[in-house]
């Protein structure tokens, strides 16, 4: 069975922050700049892929040369284009990500763009041979929030497909938009700092009890180097993080959707929510030990050197 995954869309400028800009008309070396395809919906994919997980990704870029760069990418990385489209109607987004020396970010984006997807893509879609369907990043799409999101996950849920997704920062503060969405969700994969703008809530616990309320089955809040809180039917615990092969952070861009991969691809192979968090745990770890979203992520064999002691 393949899993589905849609969400947002850039190209990624990696560079490596200088202390201080170049006064105007000057220049200054710095260690890296880089060209890449991200967006955690993006990311995700090429994260399952790696793992040898049949992946297809479901988006509207545009046609322009970010949306060739983008669909070259994918199609390298083994990601399915069935459900991929561009047109001039939108533009593919870009944005420029300054990476610290401790390995942290911060980014530059374009107004507008990205994934334009929207329920009239999917609603309908045919679900066979689909197990899972992933939405990366979902108050990046603009064009699929509220009553829209639930209708795309309801109508994947009725055809049998497990719904697992993943927020990212709404920039608009618009949080309510995935509420209507949230009894319609299998496995909501939001960050700290995420879920405690949706809920209000101060700690994990109280987090993700609020989300199952609203109607969430299981809620996995992704914790950084602590790792993350699980609540479920089958999981009420911190599963800890594991080490960083090689024992540095280099770079924790796209951290949070390698988890995303490293969890789905567990579900997609039948295993327990506790065992899929520890898939998640690894597959950020290995992320995050490379410049990058994804350079860092070749085999599954990265991934098993971190699980199979611990399991």
């Amino acid at each position: 069975m393949v899993v589905l995954v849609t969400g947002a869309a850039v190209v990624d400028i990696l560079v490596s922050a200088p202390q201080e800009l170049p006064a105007p008309g000057a220049s200054r070396l710095t260690d890296t700049i880089a060209l890449a395809a991200g967006g955690c919906g993006v990311n995700t994919a090429i994260g399952l892929a790696r793992l040898g997980v049949p992946v297809e990704f479901a988006a509207h870029l545009g046609a322009d040369g970010a949306g060739e760069w983008i669909k070259a990418e994918l199609s390298r990385a083994g990601v399915g284009l069935a459900h991929f489209r561009q047109s001039a109607e939108v533009a593919t987004k870009s944005a420029v990500v300054l990476l610290s020396a401790a390995g942290e970010r911060s980014f530059l984006r374009t107004r507008g763009g990205g994934n334009a997807i929207a329920r009239a893509d999917l609603e309908h879609l045919d679900w066979s041979g689909i197990g899972h369907l992933h939405i990366g990043g979902c108050y990046s799409l603009r064009r699929l929030l509220g009553e829209d999101l639930a209708a795309v996950l309801r109508s994947a849920r009725r055809a049998g497909v497990v719904t697992c997704l993943d927020t990212v920062w709404s920039s608009d503060g618009n949080w309510e938009a995935l509420l209507p969405a949230l009894g319609q969700i299998d496995h909501l994969l939001p960050s700290l700092a995420e879920a405690r703008a949706i809920t209000g809530e101060s700690t994990p616990q109280a987090m993700a009890r609020w989300l199952i309320a609203h109607g969430s089955t299981r809620v996995i809040i992704k914790l950084g180097e602590r790792g993350a809180y699980a609540c479920g039917p089958d999981i009420d615990a911190v599963v800890p993080a594991l080490p960083v092969p090689g024992g540095r952070v280099i770079d924790t861009t796209g951290a949070g959707d390698a988890f995303c991969a490293g969890y789905l691809a567990a579900l997609a192979e039948g295993l327990t929510a506790p065992r899929a968090v520890r898939w998640a745990n690894a597959w950020g770890a290995v992320a995050v030990s490379g410049l990058g979203a994804t350079a860092a992520l070749r085999d599954r064999s990265q991934l098993e050197a971190l699980v199979v002691p611990t399991e």
